[in-house]
C-alpha cells in the first residue's frame, strides 16, 4: 500500500535552523519563499471596535475559573470544556481539555491533549508530548520538548521546534499563524454587541454565563506546582471538582461538593460550599462555611460564618468574631 503523502505548505520565509522532525527528518533550508501577507480579515481595525475588543479580551482573563468537575490529578488538569491559559503562566502540570489556548511565554511541564484545536502562542515551551485531535497552531518560538501529533491541520511559526516526532494527518503550513491575542479579538468581536466600554465586563460575563459549558480560565502569571495553585486575581471553583494543592489567591469561592486536598490563603473572602472538604488550613478576611463542609485544620479570619451542621477539626480564630447560623443568610 503506498504511504500517504502530506503536504507542506510554507507560506512565510524560513530560517535554515528550522528542523522538523516526522519519522525521518524532515529538514526545511534553501531559498526561502517570498512572505505572504495575513488575510485582510486578520488584521484588527485601529478603531473602537479594536479598543472594544481588546477590553472584552483582558475580561476574560480578571478571574480564575475552574468549571464543575475539574480534576488536578498528580501530573494533569482536567476538564471537559475549553482551557484559557493566559501569557507567563509557570503550569507544572500537563492540561487535558475541548480546545486549549495558551498565551505567549508560558511554560507548561506534562503532555498536552486537546480533544478539539490547540493554540500555542510564541515562545510557550511545553515538556512533553502534544495530542491535538483537531487543528493546531504553533507561535513563534514554540519549544515542545516530546511528540507531536495532529490529526488536522498544523500551522507553525518561525524557530519552532519538536524534539521528537511529528505526526500530522492534515496540511502542515510553515508560517507565523494568527497571534492569540488577535484570535481572542476576533473571537470577542464575534460575540459582541460593540457598544459602551461600561458594559464589557457584564456582557462578557453573560456571554460565558449562557455558554453551553464555562471555560477554564487561567489569568496571566498563575503558577501551579506539587504545592500550590498561585493566583494574584479572584477564584471560583465548580462544584465536584477534586483538587491537590494549597491556593493562594485574592477570594476564593468552592462551590458544593469540592474535595482540595491542601489549604487556603485568600487576601479577602472565602466561601466554601455545602459538602465541602478541605484537608488544610483556612485563612482569609471574611470566611463562610456551608452546611455539611468539613475543614480538616484550622480556621482563622477577621470574620467568620459556621453553618451549624458544618465541622471544623482544628481551631477557629477569629478576630471579628464568629457567627454559627442555620441557614444561609439573606441578602439585603
Amino acid at each position: 500500500m503506498a504511504e500517504e503523502k502530506k503536504r507542506v505548505i510554507i507560506a512565510d520565509p524560513i530560517h535554515d535552523d528550522v528542523l522538523i522532525h516526522a519519522g525521518e527528518e524532515l529538514l526545511i533550508d534553501g531559498e526561502p519563499s517570498a512572505p505572504v501577507p495575513l488575510p485582510q480579515e486578520q488584521e484588527p481595525s485601529r478603531g473602537e471596535e479594536c479598543v472594544v475588543a481588546a477590553i472584552a479580551a483582558a475580561e476574560l482573563f480578571k478571574k480564575c475559573i475552574l468549571p464543575d468537575k475539574t480534576e488536578l490529578q498528580e501530573c494533569i488538569l482536567k476538564t471537559k470544556n475549553d482551557i484559557l491559559v493566559g501569557d507567563h503562566c509557570d503550569i507544572n502540570y500537563g492540561l487535558y481539555g475541548n480546545d486549549i489556548v495558551v498565551c505567549e511565554f508560558c511554560k507548561l511541564t506534562g503532555d498536552v491533549v486537546a480533544e478539539g484545536d490547540l493554540r500555542i502562542d510564541n515562545f510557550c515551551e511545553i515538556n512533553g508530548a502534544v495530542i491535538c485531535n483537531g487543528d493546531a497552531y504553533f507561535g513563534e518560538g514554540v519549544k515542545v520538548h516530546g511528540k507531536l501529533t495532529v490529526c488536522g491541520n498544523l500551522d507553525i511559526g518561525d524557530k519552532v521546534t519538536i524534539d521528537k516526532e511529528v505526526r500530522a494527518w492534515g496540511d502542515i503550513c510553515i508560517r507565523n499563524p494568527m497571534p492569540v491575542i488577535l484570535y481572542l479579538f476576533l473571537y470577542v468581536m464575534t460575540m459582541l454587541h460593540l457598544g459602551n466600554e461600561d458594559e464589557v465586563e457584564k456582557t462578557v460575563s453573560a456571554i460565558i454565563s449562557e455558554a453551553n459549558s464555562e471555560p477554564l480560565v487561567l489569568p496571566p502569571k498563575t503558577t501551579m506546582d506539587l504545592r500550590y495553585i498561585s493566583v494574584a486575581a479572584p477564584m471560583e471553583i465548580g462544584a465536584n471538582s477534586r483538587l491537590h494543592g494549597n491556593i493562594k489567591a485574592k477570594t476564593l469561592v468552592l462551590k458544593n461538593d469540592v474535595t482540595l486536598f491542601g489549604g487556603i490563603h485568600a487576601g479577602s473572602r472565602v466561601n466554601i460550599g455545602e459538602r465541602t472538604a478541605v484537608h488544610g488550613d483556612v485563612i482569609g478576611q471574611n470566611i463562610r462555611i456551608e452546611r455539611g463542609a468539613d475543614i480538616l485544620g484550622d480556621v482563622a479570619g477577621s470574620r467568620i460564618w459556621l453553618h451549624e451542621d458544618a465541622m471544623v477539626s482544628g481551631i477557629i480564630r477569629s478576630t471579628g468574631g464568629l457567627t454559627i447560623g442555620r441557614s444561609r443568610e439573606k441578602k439585603s
